[in-house]
């Protein structure tokens, strides 16, 4: 999940690909999405959280 934030301070209404603005920022998962908006100027904030590395399990001792 990100959240995008519009270039225009306080931009409400239709944005790129779908998106609905609301006071400059809507939310979204599409990664594809997310990447247009980094491209294009937009700042993106992710709110996903971070995913830890599996924990390293021992093997028994023979």
């Amino acid at each position: 999940m990100a959240v995008i934030h519009t270039p225009v301070k306080g931009f409400s209404g239709p944005g790129v690909a779908g998106l609905h603005f609301v006071d400059g920022r809507a939310e979204t998962d599409d990664e594809g999405v997310i990447a247009y908006a980094r491209r294009h100027g937009y700042r993106v904030e992710d709110t996903a959280p971070k995913r830890k590395p599996p924990a390293k399990t021992e093997t028994p001792k023979e």
